[in-house]
């Protein structure tokens, strides 16, 4: 009897010693992790549970991977590197060096984990988690489509929320892989709770904001983009928020707010696209004092690319102002005479409108812009065969 004693206070104490062992080592690799030792804790998780088979060590390897990965092999190998006190990882990420690889293959190795503790319900969350970062940085050019990755992200999340271990987070997810699938009606009440549990995530309103402007619900929409607008911090983000406002008080026949919030987001974040040709836009339709100078800030976007000439029609020809963009487009062609493809695309551009015009000149403009275009491109060009095709036009 004395010996059985002994044994079990042995196991007992062998045991303790072993649930120290794993703490301490995960409160020593967190203090790495603050000190941006990334690939020194990894290391250090890796040496005390080689084999993946502590749910908590695999699945602070996974919060390090994939947060402080500098580059990634389809997220299933990860460089890692330790960095001073003021380096951040940005400054290496996506950038050639010599760096640590370390194989390490999250969906595998949790979904190992998940069969022996089926109830741990930390695991379907790290693996929910898992699947959205790869969602994120691959799409649909990862080892699962798309559609395979949503169903995925959705199944383990929603055990996550089952199973009571979900946070604000978990709930966003959710809410963010409806939206993404365009199923906007059952996003909203994920994002609602993700917002009860942290109502300062930008991104939380922000996507609330896009669902209720997709189900016309404007009023709603307005309310929760204005909140992601002040929460946001990031230019680029900040930027797209405005230019929700501004879309959302567009639809709203709202001109003097939605060219308020256009001009925010293009202050925000200067000379994007996406801001500058609504604005432009409303410019035309209203004749702001800043038309002249949007035009020409749109225009310097890609002079040579079809897409901005397009849009200009599109823009000016819907507010019957074509004469207009004629007198831009020729004086366009006095600063452009050493720019070929410049000054072919504005040659092309006017002929186009002058289809309907004047034919005679509209032939002119094309034979001109195929001579300069000759120049630079070669003869299978697509440019060329829209030439002629619109020199057949002027013949009918």
């Amino acid at each position: 009897m004395k010996k059985i004693l002994l044994f079990l206070s042995i196991l007992s104490y062998s045991l303790t010693i072993f649930g120290q062992s794993e703490n301490e080592t995960i409160k020593k690799a967190n203090e790495l992790i603050v000190d941006k030792k990334y690939e020194s804790a990894f290391k250090l998780l890796n040496k005390f549970d080689p084999d993946n088979a502590k749910p908590d060590i695999v699945l602070l390897k996974e919060d390090i991977v994939l947060n402080y990965f500098v580059t990634s092999m389809m997220h299933q190998m990860f460089a890692l590197k330790d960095l001073e006190k003021d380096e951040d990882i940005m400054d290496y990420r996506g950038k050639n060096g010599s760096f640590g690889m370390q194989m390490f293959i999250i969906d595998s190795i949790l979904d190992n984990l998940i069969k022996k503790y089926p109830d741990n319900c930390k695991l379907y969350k790290g693996l929910g988690d898992y699947y959205y970062e790869v969602n994120l940085k691959y799409g649909d050019e990862w080892l699962k489509n798309e559609k395979e990755l949503f169903k995925l992200i959705e199944i383990n999340n929603l055990k996550a929320i089952d199973k009571n271990c979900a946070d604000y987070n978990t709930y966003y997810v959710v809410g963010y892989i409806n939206v993404a699938q365009k199923k906007y009606k059952k996003s909203i009440s994920y994002f609602l709770k993700s917002i009860e549990l942290n109502k300062t995530d930008a991104n939380t309103y922000y996507n609330l904001a896009y669902a209720y402007l997709y189900l016309d619900q404007r009023d709603s929409a307005l309310i929760n983009a204005k909140i992601s607008l002040d929460l946001y911090k990031e230019k680029t983000y900040k930027s797209d928020a405005a230019r929700m406002i501004g879309e959302i008080y567009s639809e709203l026949k709202d001109t003097k707010n939605a060219i308020k919030n256009y001009e925010l987001a293009e202050e925000i974040a200067s000379g994007n696209y996406y801001n500058i040709k609504p604005l432009l836009d409303l410019y035309v339709e209203t004749n702001n004092s800043k038309v002249n100078q949007t035009t020409e800030l749109f225009f310097n976007l890609g002079p040579s690319n079809p897409t901005i000439y397009s849009d200009l029609e599109e823009i000016y020809f819907k507010n019957k102002k074509d004469e207009d963009l004629i007198a831009f487009y020729k004086n366009k062609l006095k600063t452009n005479e050493e720019k070929p493809k410049v000054e072919g695309s504005l040659y092309f551009y006017l002929a186009r409108i002058y289809i309907e015009k004047d034919k005679k000149l509209a032939k002119e403009y094309f034979l001109k812009a195929k001579d300069i275009f000759s120049k630079v491109y070669k003869e299978d060009h697509k440019v060329f065969k829209a030439i002629d095709e619109g020199l057949e036009l002027l013949k009918k």
